[in-house]
């Protein structure tokens, strides 16, 4: 360079040898001679503007070229841009702004990406980091979010023994970055589902594209749903079963749990009930055996749960039947009523939580039905005609299988056949078909003498039921919706002011004396007065007026409201008002005045004479019917 003239250009040779000296006093030493030289021929200013001219052009051809990782039996091979990836650590050489080498060290052992996780639900991204450690090569997933903040990077990764600090976490943070930018194809996000259930049309597990990434404690009930044996055996000894026919319709709303999203109907129970040793928990198991391993602790759980595990195990199944033995093991922790379980499992959706760092967690939902077993009925004389309207329940009548042994672990062998092509028949038909047929069933039933929620349940498991016999079972006939009916809650049932009616005239039957006048010599009644029976004499209609704070505690005892339920009476013409339009009278009742609810009484059937004697009994005992 010394032989330049003044005018001549520096030639390109002498700075990109500068880059080629591997060793960095050899290559300083280098610069500083040029730049003497520069200085002799007072062109040194024009030296230095060129001299960080092709630095830069020198870097940006660097990162174009890129470097590759080179780990020791490494997962995968990435484009890793600058960043030089060995076994012996990862770094970059860089220059700061006097030009000067820097060495940018993000780790000192091998890691890299090697997956990206998109959640379906969410489309929030998780990334899988592979690591050399201890002899060998480890793997953890962690939230998108860890790996593009330098403290949270610090928290989470060396907890698991990635050598992380605040020193290098910058420069981690931007080679993880480099190493997924640099590589879309390779590390193309991979779909990834928490739970079980729909996808739009697509069901997991059934879908080999979509990975679990969930929580580690439902992964081994994720991956019990699958087929085991042999299908022929299975539906051979299922067709047998199926004779009983409680058995059957707890097959078909096994089935019928994955049609619940696809008919867009709210989750139902269907509760089998009996005395002990009629074999309800293997007729648990052979539901069950439809979608994967119905083991007890499997996919047939015991009721000894919380109500939040009852919820997150709901939402982990999601589409798959939620199958819970022996429901009255947790009586106690919901003071013998289940009205408030029934209505939150039904409803679908769970209550919001806060994160422990701020913010909501995502709330839970789930579509699927919740098939339950126990000693006694789930819903009781008080409950709400909301819960009733919920549950279809099952009372047996005898043993639901002969050789519960042979049976249990029969279904123990084969099992997960008939779920996968339940649903891949689903998959073909459309929902649209599916949805006509349900309407159908549904429009036949609400003409009986039911509800439409649960018109709504049983249209569905009848649907189910159809799809069962025609893809497994030929040699049966669908359930009719008349043979159905008789399972179904009447409307009376259901309606709680028609319970609380009934139950206010039974009692107040059983409690006669306190109706009586006490100041009669020939009356029994020497203690408290409830109220009376009086007739009205115009209309001939007869009502029993009743304390009103004595009606508020009987009802209130009996779990019902009387607010509302005195509404609902007066709707339906049972609650008498009085002259104001107001639902309590102020009247006396022998004497005392006191504010009284007068309930018309019912008038007496054809049937039944003055005494309550039947007809037919009268003409049997030849006796004189009035």
């Amino acid at each position: 360079m010394s032989a330049l003239g003044r005018e001549e250009p520096f030639p390109d040779e002498i700075f990109y040898a500068i880059f080629e000296i591997g060793d960095r006093v050899e290559q300083q030493k280098y610069i500083e001679a040029l730049r003497n030289t520069a200085r002799k021929l007072k062109r040194i200013t024009e030296f230095n503007h060129l001299f960080k001219e092709y630095q830069m052009d020198y870097l940006q051809r660097m990162k174009q070229k890129g470097n590759k990782t080179a780990f020791t039996d490494q997962p995968l091979e990435l484009d890793c841009g600058e960043w030089t990836a060995t076994d012996f650590g990862i770094r970059m050489n860089r220059y700061d702004k006097n030009f000067q080498p820097v060495v940018l060290r993000a780790c000192s052992h091998p890691v890299m990406p090697v997956e990206i996780l998109k959640n379906v639900d969410t489309s929030e991204e998780r990334i899988t980091l592979a690591y050399y450690k201890s002899a060998t090569w480890q793997r953890i997933t962690v939230s998108r979010s860890v790996c593009a903040n330098t403290n949270k990077i610090v928290d989470t990764l060396s907890q698991y023994g990635i050598e992380v600090t605040s020193d290098n976490a910058k420069e981690l943070v931007r080679y993880i970055s480099d190493c997924v930018g640099y590589n879309p194809v390779i590390l193309r996000p991979k779909r990834s589902i928490n739970r079980l259930g729909w996808v739009g049309m697509e069901f997991t597990p059934y879908e080999a594209d979509i990975r679990y990434e969930g929580d580690p404690e439902y992964e081994s009930v994720f991956k019990n749903i699958h087929e085991h044996g042999d299908f022929v055996t299975w539906r051979k000894l299922c067709a047998g079963l199926r004779g009983n026919r409680q058995l059957r319709l707890l097959m078909d709303a096994s089935f019928a749990s994955v049609l619940i999203e696809q008919l867009r109907i709210l989750p139902f129970v269907f509760h089998v009930w009996g005395e002990s040793g009629t074999c309800k928990t293997v007729a648990l198991m052979v539901a069950m055996s439809i979608w994967g391993n119905p083991k007890i602790g499997s996919l047939v759980k015991t009721m000894n749960m919380t109500k939040n595990a009852i919820m997150r195990h709901a939402s982990f199944l999601c589409s798959i039947p939620f199958a819970g033995d022996e429901l009255q093991t947790i009586k106690d922790k919901w003071n013998g009523n289940f009205d408030q379980l029934i209505y939150q499992i039904t409803e679908g959706v769970d209550r919001g939580r806060a994160r422990l760092h701020g913010g909501v967690e995502e709330t839970r939902t789930w579509r699927n039905s919740f098939l339950f077993t126990g000693e006694e009925p789930v819903t009781k004389a008080n409950s709400g005609g909301g819960s009733r309207n919920r549950v279809i329940e099952v009372a047996i009548d005898g043993k639901l299988v002969e050789d519960g042994h042979l049976v249990s672990n029969a279904v123990q062998e084969h099992y997960g056949f008939a779920g996968r092509k339940f649903v891949e028949h689903i998959q073909e038909a459309g929902a649209a078909a599916l949805m006509e047929r349900y309407r159908e069933l549904f429009e036949e039933l609400c003409r009986l003498d039911t509800t439409d929620k649960q018109a709504m349940a049983m249209a569905c498991i009848l649907l189910a039921d159809e799809l069962a016999v025609k893809l497994f079972f030929e040699c049966e006939r669908p359930i009719t919706v008349p043979e159905a009916g008789r399972y179904l809650q009447s409307t009376k049932e259901v309606d709680a002011a028609e319970r609380a009616y009934q139950m206010t005239l039974n009692w107040a039957a059983k409690n006669p004396v306190r109706f009586e006048n006490p100041k009669d010599s020939n009356s029994p009644n020497k203690g408290e007065v409830w109220g009376k029976t009086e007739k009205n004499e115009e209309s001939g209609e007869e009502s029993l007026v009743i304390n009103k704070d004595v009606l508020v505690d009987f009802l209130d005892q009996n779990g019902f409201d009387y607010a509302a339920i005195s509404k609902q009476w007066a709707k339906k013409g049972y609650l008498i008002r009085n002259s104001q339009g107001k639902y309590v009278h102020q009247t006396k009742v022998y004497g005392i005045r006191s504010s009284y609810a007068k309930l018309l009484l019912p008038v007496d059937d054809d049937d039944t004479d003055p005494d309550g004697f039947m007809k037919a009994d009268c003409q049997q005992m030849k006796l004189p019917f009035d």
